[in-house]
């Protein structure tokens, strides 16, 4: 594409389809990663016919990944509030999102087990990508949920989109010299966890001294910077841009006691504002070209093959039925339409491009990989579709309810406990 206003045309003309995609699955509930994919396709489809090459975007595919993996996570962790009557939901999403993907991986790898004619372990890896549920289609797509659910979601998506990376990361990485594997993978997650949590409050109390008009883009390229040092370094990058999302989100929670005096309660409040638009404007720029670069890349050869849709229908069915049997042990409520709510996107194609680079082979037909992510999209369209009258009753019924949702709770007021709440004014 040798004339560059031609460039800016299309790329225009697609965010602006992009947005019009938004609005449609607002009012019909269907994925907008569908309509994406779906016009990278038909692009593909329209250049081959006019006897044109498709360009190699796979570089492209890669980066756009990994900085809108990055911007959907912080966007998801802003979205986030913690409070001790929020801790049992924490700890739903965190147990939820971990044997959620460990039992669905160690399913999937024994489908490809059977199926692709290759070792256990080396079907573990290649199950990886398909066992992550991604954030990047869940967070824009649960606002219709009532708080509650909503809440979780967004939380276990984020959580299972970081464990997935580094379940993949460790299952990759060689000890040092001396070193076992355990040991190398503990210290790994201590000094992720470690440095995150120290850089994150160094961070927020620096962004909030700063005087200059120009500090929010800055401080997405520092926390570019000090995720992509920490992944080149096979580090858990990804903690760091989790954990900075919710101090900024909770400086309530993490500024406690003495740690109180070093920020202004309203200032925290106009840059935390400012930061999710910021955030939110950014993830849907890079979820547009993302979803379309895949859909043009997309190797559509065999996509129609009867092995690949029947391999691809029982990956599914044992990522909803672990899904199903998890979450009815971890949620006292109605698990629906969270189990029917899991769908592939940006991390599975990231993780599965990871595997071609890392080990120069394709680990299984990218037919597979496509029907999964665009079935359990379409599932979740279902569960959403289904579940919409639902949700507005339950929203009235809940409302006022502080005990069961916490609609009430607003981490600017800092209210910390129930007697608080009850005591005369």
């Amino acid at each position: 594409m040798d004339n560059p206003y031609v460039a800016i045309i299309l790329a225009s003309l697609l965010i602006v389809f992009s947005y019009i995609f938004t609005q449609i699955s607002k009012w019909t509930k269907i994925p907008s990663v569908i309509f994406l994919i779906g016009t990278g396709v038909a692009a593909q489809y329209a250049v081959k016919s006019m006897g044109m090459t498709v360009p190699n975007l796979s570089q492209h595919l890669g980066l756009l990944g990994i900085v809108g993996l990055m911007m959907i996570v912080l966007e998801g962790a802003l979205d986030i509030k913690i409070h001790r009557n929020k801790l049992r939901t924490i700890l739903a999403a965190l147990a939820t999102s971990i044997i959620i993907l460990g039992v669905t991986n160690s399913l999937i790898a024994c489908i490809l087990y059977f199926t692709q004619s290759v070792e256990f372990m080396t079907a573990f890896l290649y199950a990886i990508p398909l066992s992550v549920v991604s954030s990047a289609i869940v967070i824009p797509s649960v606002h219709t949920l009532i708080p509650a659910k909503k809440e979780f979601m967004i939380l276990e998506a984020t959580l299972s989109d970081i464990f997935g990376i580094m379940l993949f990361s460790f299952w990759i990485k060689e000890p040092n010299a001396g070193q076992t594997y355990f040991e190398a993978v503990s210290w790994n997650i201590l000094i992720s966890v470690g440095v995150s949590v120290l850089l994150s409050y160094f961070l927020v109390y620096v962004f909030l001294k700063i005087k200059t008009e120009i500090k929010f883009f800055l401080f997405l390229a520092i926390l570019a910077l000090l995720f992509s040092i920490g992944e080149y370094f096979h580090y858990s990058a990804l903690i760091i841009i989790l954990i900075f999302g919710l101090v900024l989100n909770n400086t309530h929670a993490f500024f406690r006691g003495f740690l109180k005096k070093l920020i202004d309660k309203e200032k925290v409040k106009e840059i935390r504002h400012e930061f999710v638009i910021i955030t939110n404007e950014s993830s849907f720029l890079i979820r547009t070209f993302f979803f379309v670069v895949f859909g043009l890349t997309m190797n559509l050869d065999g996509l129609f093959n009867a092995e690949a849709i029947i391999i691809a229908c029982f990956v599914m069915m044992a990522i909803f039925f672990t899904r199903a049997l998890n979450l009815k042990v971890f949620i006292r409520s109605t698990i629906f339409p969270q189990m029917l709510i899991a769908p592939r996107g940006l991390v599975t194609i990231l993780l599965f491009q990871k595997i071609v680079e890392h080990y120069n082979i394709i680990p299984f037909s990218e037919a597979i990989l496509a029907w999964v992510i665009i079935g359990t999209n379409l599932i979740m369209m279902i569960g959403l579709i289904s579940s919409g009258s639902t949700e507005e009753d339950m929203l009235r019924i809940n409302v006022g309810d502080a005990s069961s949702t916490d609609l009430d709770y607003d981490p600017d007021n800092e209210v910390t406990t129930s007697e608080e709440k009850s005591q005369p004014e």
